[in-house]
């Protein structure tokens, strides 16, 4: 995955591009219609594919997204009362609701609005830049620690979680659905103990290299004031859309 931000926004106080993520994901979770996140989703889609971002690397970034989008839609589609979408329709269908059709369609839309909107933060702001930025904007340094030690050993832990896997799969363990519970349970133990292992191997390794409660952040790169004030319009105007789209539907 690409760390350092395109060249294009080099230039753009990483600041700005964080908050405009931040409220781009607000305006999502917060928009009355289904089609104000449907439009964030097209843009961030957009933004991504000008970054240089293949499609099938914007497809695989939204699948998790998808999968916990199409549980809570699931979730709202049956649960939610109301007069019946299709009336007089067979079992299950009939048992669908205007409002859980509904509900469902947002919930969704706001899922995937947000995880491309984060895809695209992830490529637009290296990691650095956005601890830099937290830091500048007053976060505590302890948050803006933990996020930085969380980046640094997700990876680690999540080789440890495909090793742990692997090996369960390759002995069978996923075969029935009682013995793929128990090796899940498994995998999630050894990763479980993984993390304690490492993070007290982190600590130990902090303290001899001298830490004394303060990791250092790296100073924030130097903006450009035109692009800074661009890259508000062009963000400004992209929520706008949305929201007016939102509002027309």
């Amino acid at each position: 995955m690409r760390t350092d931000p395109p060249a294009r926004l080099r230039d753009v106080d990483a600041r700005l591009r964080l908050g405009a993520a931040v409220a781009a994901c607000c305006v999502a979770a917060g928009a009355r219609s289904p089609v104000t996140p449907a439009a964030l989703l097209v843009l961030a889609c957009a933004a991504l594919r000008l970054q240089g971002t293949p499609a099938r690397d914007v497809l695989r970034a939204a699948a998790p997204a998808a999968w916990i989008g199409a549980v809570a839609a699931a979730l709202a589609l049956a649960l939610t009362p109301g007069a019946p979408l299709l009336p007089g329709a067979t079992f299950p269908v009939d048992a669908i609701t205007a409002e859980g059709a509904h509900r469902a369609v947002a919930i969704g839309a706001r899922v995937l609005a947000a995880a491309a909107v984060l895809r695209w933060l992830a490529g637009a702001a290296a990691p650095a830049e956005i601890e830099a930025a937290l830091a500048g904007l007053g976060v505590p340094a302890a948050l803006v620690e933990l996020l930085a030690l969380t980046r640094r050993f997700a990876g680690v832990l999540q080789r440890a979680a495909d090793s742990a896997w692997s090996a369960a799969a390759l002995r069978g363990g996923f075969t029935r659905p009682g013995a793929a519970a128990r090796s899940a349970g498994a995998v999630a133990g050894v990763v479980a103990l993984r993390t304690l292992e490492r993070s007290e191997s982190a600590a130990l390794a902090m303290q001899l290299r001298g830490y004394q409660g303060k990791l250092p952040v790296a100073d924030r790169r130097t903006s450009a004031p035109a692009a800074n004030a661009a890259f508000a319009a062009a963000a400004l105007a992209a929520l706008g859309l949305s929201v007016a789209a939102g509002e027309a539907g």
